[in-house]
């Protein structure tokens, strides 16, 4: 997951890589929408390695709450950012920020994924030869998780937005099943900040999805 998707082709079409220190930092102010704006220039792999470094694991998790696979799940990584820049020129932002047009991209590449593996080819003897027989998967498909995944979507990008030292007691609390005294002892932070922390990550989450739209234009 530490690889850009689709470096190598666009380094082929670009020569080879010269990225300057400078380029980066200068995507790093810029905005999701101003980077897709960049995709047509020549700083396109700046541009689409900050949205990279912004929504991988986002994409990750949605993916695994979308296809219950960790393989699966970073396939999607590579399969959505590399969709991000060959349909870059469809983003539109007047219609839906790109977080919004991001997780649609990524729900239409799962389902597309989920529906590869569905199929599964296997021979069946007969008495003469081998018949070809399509066995399918009867797991849950992620239609029926799109709701769940649109929520966890937007807990993501929450807690992406929030300051270190925040986000770090939600990741070992929520993502690593650790008990507050825990945290402290793994840390070395006091119980008293752990909590104070805590508490004060979770109103900020709790604002930022009360701010959000959680409706289900991004499910359409």
């Amino acid at each position: 997951m530490d690889v850009l998707p689709g470096g190598a082709l666009i380094a082929s079409k670009r020569g080879a890589r010269n990225q300057s220190l400078a380029t980066v930092r200068q995507a790093d102010k810029l905005s999701d929408e101003e980077l897709m704006a960049s995709m047509a220039e020549p700083e396109v792999e700046a541009a689409l390695s900050m949205l990279y470094d912004r929504y991988k694991r986002t994409v990750f998790g949605v993916g695994i709450k979308l296809l219950g696979d960790r393989s699966l799940a970073e396939e999607l990584v590579q399969e959505v950012f590399l969709k991000v820049w060959r349909l870059s020129e469809s983003f539109d932002p007047s219609r839906a920020s790109f977080s919004t047009w991001l997780y649609r991209v990524t729900r239409t590449t799962a389902l597309d994924l989920h529906r590869k593996r569905a199929r599964r080819v296997r021979p069946v003897p007969d008495e003469d030869h081998q018949h070809i027989a399509t066995a399918r998967d009867t797991s849950a498909t992620p239609q029926e998780s799109v709701e769940d995944s649109w929520l966890s979507w937007q807990v993501s990008r929450s807690l992406e937005e929030l300051d270190g030292a925040l986000r770090e007691v939600i990741d070992l609390a929520y993502f690593q099943g650790l008990s507050q005294r825990e945290i402290s002892q793994q840390t070395g932070m006091p119980l008293g900040t752990v909590k104070t922390r805590t508490t004060r990550a979770l109103k900020r989450l709790r604002e930022k999805l009360m701010a959000q739209d959680v409706s289900r234009e991004a499910l359409r």
